[in-house]
């Protein structure tokens, strides 16, 4: 009888101990797994650098009335960009936090837009021009 009592506080112990660890465990995984997938700073700066070219241009989810393919953006590796649209071309400063891109073009305010998407060759802005939810799809050019 003495033997049947010890083993099952034994057990109980083990499953007890068991859990903690796993819990422990499965906690440790989910952190870790958050920073594989999240993207960092630095890796968007890598990314964004290079010259874009206009592809889409959506408004409210339909074709809008700009022409994506008359802009053009290049991001320099000195945080310098430069932005055309037709006949106007924009120069000045850019710094990205989280999914934000900062704009300042000399002698202006800075300008703000969501980065719905950056891979090594396609960067989608998410903007909304005084309530008009746009969408501008760029393609690296290479």
């Amino acid at each position: 009888m003495y033997f049947r009592r010890v083993n099952r506080v034994n057990i109980h112990k083990f499953i007890v101990t068991q859990t903690a660890y796993m819990f422990k465990l499965k906690k440790a995984g989910i952190i870790s797994l958050f920073f594989l997938c999240s993207c960092n700073p630095h890796e968007k700066y890598l990314l964004i650098i290079g010259d874009w070219n206009g592809s889409e241009w959506l408004v409210d989810g339909k074709p809008g009335l700009r022409n994506a393919q008359e802009t053009h953006f290049n991001f320099n590796d000195g945080g310098n960009y430069t932005f055309i649209y037709g006949s106007t071309i924009e120069k000045g400063k850019y710094k990205i936090d989280d999914n934000k891109l900062y704009t300042k073009p000399l002698g202006q305010e800075e300008i703000m837009v969501n980065i719905g998407k950056l891979t090594a060759d396609s960067l989608i802005f998410v903007m909304n021009r005084s309530g008009v939810h746009e969408i501008l799809i760029l393609l690296k050019s290479y």
